[in-house]
């Protein structure tokens, strides 16, 4: 899934109702700055979410305060973080890619278990919930309450011990060449990694300089007719 329509809209709109005005494209830009800046404090594997004594709102808090600096937002203009939060954590906030639904139930159909292993923040488990993705998935690992993110092999390995799998029965799908490719590779798992364009030949790049450049799937159907095929 992914923001819908952006995360540079859903702030531009918030800070609209506040009476300040800020481009989506501008602030959508400073927040990709932002947090590209503060990834750069966390050590590889570790938990971004525990980074600061204020926990995950805090990681929050301040990536948004810097976005808003950036761009020069007022400071009596910003939105609360917590009701920037609370956005995105409803459904109406993302988009499901439109074969996630048919590669979920193809899966399911073929007698295949599905967990999930995320980079994400402790409202992933209800998110997916108000999305109606959840039933699919035996378990559900995000990074801040495992206490470590991918690459870490050690957040691949709970997720291997909630489903009582070997490394090698498992395959892990991502969407980025450092966290899930080679990540799942270094844990034991079996790996594709997803490309819908944004990344183009630099992903496909990226995995073959550490794997396999065909393990380069356009989306989850074709990730489907690799598996069950």
């Amino acid at each position: 899934m992914e923001v819908s329509p952006s995360v540079g809209a859903i702030y531009a709109a918030a800070c609209e109702r506040l009476g300040a005005r800020v481009g989506a494209a501008e602030i959508q830009e400073a927040f990709d700055r932002a947090w590209v800046a503060l990834s750069a404090e966390v050590p590889s594997g570790c938990n971004r979410y525990a980074l600061y004594p204020g926990g995950e709102e805090e990681w929050w808090e301040r990536i948004s305060t810097m976005a808003f600096d950036l761009c020069s937002v007022p400071a009596d203009r910003r939105p609360a973080v917590a009701a920037l939060r609370e956005v995105f954590s409803q459904p109406s906030a993302w988009r499901v890619y439109p074969e996630t639904m048919a590669a979920l139930e193809a899966l399911r159909a073929a007698g295949l278990r599905m967990g999930i292993i995320s980079n994400w923040d402790s409202r992933l488990p209800a998110l997916l919930s108000r999305l109606r993705l959840d039933g699919y998935f035996e378990s559900v690992i995000c990074s801040a309450r495992a206490g470590c993110e991918k690459p870490n092999p050690a957040i691949f390995e709970m997720a291997l011990r909630a489903l009582q799998i070997p490394p090698s029965s498992a395959l892990h799908i991502g969407d980025r060449a450092e966290e899930d490719y080679h990540g799942a590779r270094a844990a034991g798992l079996r790996a594709l990694a997803v490309d819908r364009g944004a990344g183009g030949a630099l992903l496909r790049d990226a995995v073959a300089r550490g794997g396999d450049g065909r393990d380069v799937v356009a989306d989850l159907g074709e990730a489907v007719a690799r598996i069950i095929g």
